[in-house]
């Protein structure tokens, strides 16, 4: 790079301490969060809150969370010392130009100055010839012109010292950003050294899920605690047990939900029902095959593979609802739309108002029909 003294007169050094302390605050943050989380997940593993598989698995991942988030914390500190590390350096080198130019043009008359460092005395030499009668003119001009390269040599020396001091700063900035970028790259998906659930007994023509992932954010239903009804521990996989409910009279193709996916429809439909919902538009094997195909029954998956998450609004939880839908129409108490109770309220609220009932849904009546389910 080739600086100018207007290029360093913009510098603000006391910009990069605060970018500096920030990347210290979210470090910070990081490691609060992912500590909270790790801590809540175990809380509800030693009070018998989720256990089986899915409480494995809720483990398994937090463990992952936790190792490669310490990566990212540490890349931000490391970024936080490349901001604030030539600070000083770089403010004592703006000030020695910034001088240099200012004792030159505050000559009386000015020394003249030009933005590559080059000082010239064209102006004062000018001075000097109105003046020619007095004797010695032209040594007079000689000190002026030496004057000059002298103050040259040393503004342009000061400049290069400030651009080697900016090119430091600048190699150990991009140096850090590329270890961060490197360490958020590593985060990957944590689902991915999850165990798999058991097998779904779903039958073969049901579609692959959709690929999720579980949200970065410190909010999740593992850190949320029980269900809101204070039921006791899951049994593990979504598809596994058995459930005693039966079918609505139009019920579709596939099998009565089982395990904690069941548990959580049972809950869910209840509460509905409570709120005046008929029976009849919530179906448990509509419901059972919309999670399936939306989350795989993992009530804390996040989507980060479609256009919501690129808009910032990623689809998450069992029936795949961004944020405003769920704030739309999320039941009273039942506001974490990482619950599985409260997020199947507010998905089942949403397809009874948009399309009638749950076996309405788009992606129902496509599976019934013998077509690919289709999202809703």
């Amino acid at each position: 790079m080739t600086l100018s003294i207007t290029d360093i007169e913009s510098w603000q050094p006391d910009q990069l301490t605060v970018a500096g302390d920030h990347a210290g605050t979210i470090s910070s943050g990081l490691d609060t969060a992912v500590g909270k989380g790790s801590s809540a997940t175990a809380a509800l593993a030693e009070t018998k809150k989720w256990s089986g598989n899915a409480g494995t698995a809720a483990n398994t991942r937090m463990d992952t969370e936790k190792t490669r988030a310490s990566a990212v914390s540490a890349a931000l500190l490391e970024l936080k010392t490349a901001f604030t590390g030539q600070v000083t350096n770089l403010t004592e080198a703006k000030a020695k130009v910034l001088r240099l130019r200012d004792d030159a043009v505050n000559q009386q008359p000015p020394f003249d100055v030009q933005a590559n460092g080059t000082v010239t005395a064209d102006t004062r030499i000018a001075a000097l010839r109105e003046h020619a009668d007095k004797a010695n003119v032209e040594n007079l001009v000689l000190d002026e012109t030496f004057a000059a390269a002298t103050r040259t040599w040393d503004l342009t020396n000061a400049l290069k010292s400030a651009e080697t001091v900016a090119g430091q700063a600048k190699t150990q900035v991009d140096t850090a950003v590329g270890k961060l970028e490197q360490a958020f790259t590593g985060l990957g998906d944590p689902g991915a050294n999850v165990a798999a659930p058991p097998v779904s007994t779903a039958p073969a023509s049901v579609a692959a899920p959709v690929t999720s992932k579980p949200s970065s954010n410190g909010s999740s239903y593992l850190t949320s605690g029980t269900h809101n009804n204070g039921s006791g521990s899951s049994s593990g996989s979504p598809y596994s047990g058995s459930y005693s409910g039966g079918p609505s009279a139009s019920a579709p193709t596939g099998p009565m939900p089982s395990g904690d996916v069941a548990k959580w429809i049972a809950e869910a439909k209840q509460k509905l029902i409570e709120m005046g919902y008929k029976p009849e538009d919530i179906d448990e094997r509509a419901i059972a095959l919309i999670i399936q195909h939306e989350s795989s029954g993992n009530p804390y998956a996040e989507n980060r593979t479609d256009i919501n998450w690129i808009n910032g609004h990623p689809s998450k939880g069992l029936m795949q609802t961004i944020d405003s839908t769920f704030n739309a129409y999320k039941a009273p108490g039942h506001d974490d739309i990482w619950n599985p109770v409260d997020n199947i309220i507010a998905g089942v609220r949403y397809s009874i108002d948009t399309y009638g009932s749950v076996t309405n849904v788009p992606g129902v009546v496509a599976v019934n029909s013998g077509s690919a389910y289709r999202g809703y």
